[in-house]
């Protein structure tokens, strides 16, 4: 298995003492998106799937939505001598451009990554007006 990265918003911030929290809520968002407006097809459905991958980094840990699909498998269809085979090869990199051009950082979907992590705060408490310093 092998994988391609698809991105992440950009809602929660390294640095950004609610981070973690953030990075759930939009992680879980996105991944919802992914399976709703861009369905795995048919076809590919036994050797594709979104997931979160994390990633390691000196600054910390961070998460991206990534496809995770058969590397071998998707070889052998493009090196078929079947022209089906050679169809759904071609298929399938039609519709990962078509999924790696969307926009992660559109304001609808930050509007729905913010809305639903003030909803899983208390807003009564201020959490949602904590502040990092930077030093």
């Amino acid at each position: 298995m092998d994988y391609l990265v698809i991105g992440s918003n950009g809602f929660a911030q390294m640095g950004d003492s609610k981070f973690h929290e953030k990075l759930k809520v939009e992680m879980r968002l996105l991944l919802d998106h992914f399976h709703h407006t861009y369905p795995i097809p048919q076809k590919f459905k036994t050797w594709t799937y979104y997931a979160v991958k994390t990633f390691h980094h000196d600054f910390g840990d961070y998460q991206e939505i990534v496809l995770w699909y058969d590397r071998d498998y998707l070889e052998s269809l493009e090196e078929s001598e079947d022209e089906s085979d050679n169809d759904s090869f071609n298929l399938f990199w039609s519709w990962f451009r078509v999924i790696e051009s969307a926009d992660l950082e559109s304001d609808e979907l930050t509007d729905q990554i913010k809305a639903t992590y003030l909803k899983s705060i208390d807003v009564s408490k201020g959490e949602h007006l904590s502040v990092s310093i930077a030093s």
